[in-house]
């Protein structure tokens, strides 16, 4: 832990740097979403479904916007452009359409699995996957071959929804994202993939200007593009960053610092299927809406969420430099 502390020292200039690029992209282009949003009509209308709403008023659900934006110009400022980033950011554009039409019109579980899986597979295909698996304590190592890209999609895919699922609350998920990002970001540096730290260290900026108008009351919501755009991200650089070789300790890492959406995702399966019901089917029954009906603020259940995910992404950083 304390040669992550000299190196966060060592490397402040380059962090703050693009930390402050993608605050200021952000600042900008989160205005230009809620503008865009309210002039095409991509509105969560709290009763224009048959879906219970916490929020009372129409907000913009345009945040993905924002997201999709200050990922663009970073990857354009890095001018990392190889077969294997074009791969990534082509996989994003996808995903971002495809998910704003859904923010938009509605699209069916299969028309939205269709197109996370589609921008999953082209990251797969250009270079993006697990590859092999290293046991812990032991000098082996085993290869997975095409077991790795059917991993590496369900990853993806499985990050894309887990971050949707805690974007129920103002400021739920752009927060941890932020803290997430921040955390993998650092650990992907000091392993030496300096390109992709980068581009999350600014992506935890611009989630941080975005806080200023989505912290409740939010006045612009990730919708589904953001918060897809955001599990995507977080999902595929911890594949290519300090993660592709699937080592066990270093995968605990990104399952600890996201630790709280994927918690999200397994108890949601679970109780849905125990209540007779599809997995897929949407419901209130989230952690953060029980907090929500036993009184807690909106602010109070966000704050209780940065605070535990910082403490299970120190552990992360714990475990995966400590153990040896």
């Amino acid at each position: 832990m304390k040669e992550i502390i000299g190196f966060i020292n060592k490397n402040f200039f380059n962090i703050s740097y693009y930390f402050l690029i993608g605050f200021f992209v952000s600042s900008f282009s989160t205005p230009l979403a809620i503008f865009l949003g309210n002039k095409f009509k991509i509105i969560d209308l709290p009763k224009a479904s048959d879906r219970k709403k916490i929020h009372k008023e129409p907000v913009p659900r345009s945040g993905g916007i924002s997201i999709y934006i200050s990922i663009v110009i970073l990857f354009l400022i890095i001018q990392k452009f190889n077969k294997q980033f074009l791969g990534i950011i082509l996989g994003a554009t996808i995903l971002f359409f495809g998910l704003l039409m859904d923010d938009k019109y509605g699209l069916t579980v299969r028309q939205k699995f269709s197109v996370q899986f589609l921008s999953a597979f082209i990251a797969i295909f250009t270079g993006t996957q697990f590859t092999q698996l290293s046991i812990p304590f032991t000098d082996t190592v085993i290869k997975i071959g095409f077991l790795g890209s059917i991993l590496t999609a369900l990853w993806i895919v499985g990050l894309i929804n887990a971050i949707n699922i805690i974007d129920g609350l103002d400021g739920l998920a752009s927060g941890v994202s932020a803290i997430a990002s921040f955390f993998l970001a650092i650990t992907a540096m000091y392993k030496g993939h300096l390109n992709l730290a980068l581009i999350l260290i600014g992506l935890c900026g611009s989630l941080v200007a975005f806080l200023i108008y989505n912290f409740h009351p939010a006045r612009v919501f990730l919708g589904d593009s953001g918060a897809g755009l955001l599990g995507y991200m977080l999902s595929i650089i911890s594949i290519v960053g300090a993660y592709k070789t699937t080592t066990l300790l270093s995968v605990a890492l990104p399952i600890f610092v996201l630790g709280i959406p994927i918690a999200e995702v397994f108890t949601s399966i679970i109780r849905r299927i125990m209540h007779g019901g599809s997995p897929f089917k949407y419901d209130t029954e989230h952690i953060h809406y029980r907090l929500l009906k036993k009184g807690l603020s909106q602010r109070k259940i966000a704050l209780i969420y940065y605070i535990i995910t910082l403490v299970l992404s120190v552990t992360g950083v714990i475990l995966t430099f400590g153990v040896k």
